[in-house]
């Protein structure tokens, strides 16, 4: 069971989005994609904390992986993000957004 908790914050409107993402019940392909971002950027070895300050109007990011005896959690920004895991912030802020767009329709 694999469990991806992410959160971004600040930018110029300071809005906040999270989503919980269970892979399990996603749709093969795409949790299959997921799982490999996590691997592809070595995540569990990337530092707790990243951000030593916060640069004004950029996003700040959390992620919590959780891998059934694997856990670990990255806080990263914008401009301290290592490039091994732009691919998956990038993803999981794309995926937050949509859920936030659909709950805003509904």
């Amino acid at each position: 069971m694999t469990k991806i908790i992410f959160k971004q914050t600040g930018g110029m409107m300071g809005r906040e989005i999270e989503k919980e993402l269970d892979l399990n019940q996603m749709p093969a392909e795409e949790s299959q994609e997921l799982q490999r971002m996590i691997l592809d950027s070595k995540f569990f070895d990337i530092p707790q904390n990243l951000i030593e300050t916060a640069a004004p109007d950029e996003y700040q990011y959390m992620i919590t992986v959780d891998a059934g005896n694997s856990h670990h959690t990255v806080q990263t920004s914008d401009s301290t993000a290592p490039e091994s895991l732009r691919p998956i912030l990038e993803k999981l802020s794309n995926l937050a957004k949509e859920d936030q767009s659909n709950t805003t329709k509904a």
